[in-house]
This record gives C-alpha cells, structure tokens and sequence, in this order.
C-alpha cells in the first residue's frame, strides 16, 4: 500500500512544545528537528513524507530537498503557502497514492483536501502517533534482560549455561 504524510511544517512546530522552544532558539534548529522526527516515523511507518514550510515571501519557486530516503522537505515560493502547496500536491498526486495523510492545524484546509483517500490529521494527534513509533523504535532497540538471557543460552553450552545460573542463585 502506498500511503504520504504531508505536513503544515509551522502548525506542527507551534503545536508542540519541544519544537516551540527550539523556534525561540533557532528556526533553523526546530525545523532541522521536525525534519528528523518525521524521517524516522516516516522510516518506521514505511511511508513517504513532505514536510512543508511557509516560504511565500522568496522571490523563488518552491524548493523541494530530499532530507531523507522517503523525505522530502519543501520551501514554498512566492505567494505560496504550505496550504495551497499541500492542496495543490493533493489535487495532482492523490492518484498515485492510496491513503494520504495531511497534518494542519488549519480546518478550512483539512475540509478543502476531504477526500476518502485523504485523512486529516491534527499536529497534536500526529504527535501522539510519533511519540508511538519513538517509543516502539527505543523497545525494539533495547532488548530486555529476559530476552538477552535467551539468546545467550543459543551461544553457550548448556553445562556453562548451568553452571552460570547455579552461580546467579
């Protein structure tokens, strides 16, 4: 199934606090970290992501950066909002696609790309989704004593194994 996430850049930053805290530092800094969470829900999902940044006031066309294997990160041009970016993308590609996820703050923009093929999704609920994958990725990562201690007795003869556990009593 090939399924897009494309997301309003600026709603998701300003919906949550982490990133909101970076933009008062750095816009470069949160934008780099968005950038980074959607790659990897983007990876873990096995779906393809643009994530879409507000750049109407450049006097250039919208710049599209691959950022990762299914990423990519677009600077809308002039007169462009990641709205009408998404909105447009939406009216030309959703054929090519059999589920597309739009994360916006915006309702009027949710409403404009309704669609059964088209989900919407708020910043705060995609949020939640990506707190999901971040944590199933630190499990998968991390093995637990239990299974460690199951692998290990694949490698060691079973008299060691024994004499291993003996001493552990």
């Amino acid at each position: 199934m090939k399924v897009a996430l494309l997301v309003d850049g600026y709603n998701l930053i300003h919906a949550s606090p982490l990133l909101k805290k970076l933009w008062e530092k750095s816009l470069y800094l949160a934008q780099e970290r968005l950038v980074h969470l959607v790659a990897n829900f983007c990876s873990f999902e096995g779906i393809e992501g643009r994530v879409v940044f507000d750049a109407y006031r450049r006097s250039s066309h919208d710049t599209v950066e691959e950022v990762a294997p299914s990423v990519k990160m677009v600077l809308t041009g002039k007169g462009k909002t990641a709205d009408s970016y998404i909105e447009g993308f939406v009216l030309q590609k959703k054929s090519d696609y059999d589920y597309m996820y739009v994360v916006t703050a915006d309702f009027a923009q949710a409403m404009t790309v309704l669609d059964s093929k088209i989900l919407p999704l708020s910043p705060r609920n995609f949020l939640k989704q990506v707190e999901t994958c971040e944590q199933k990725l630190k499990e998968k990562s991390s093995p637990s004593p239990l299974e460690f201690s199951s692998r290990m007795a694949d490698y060691v003869e079973e008299k060691l194994m024994h004499k291993l556990m003996k001493q552990k009593k």
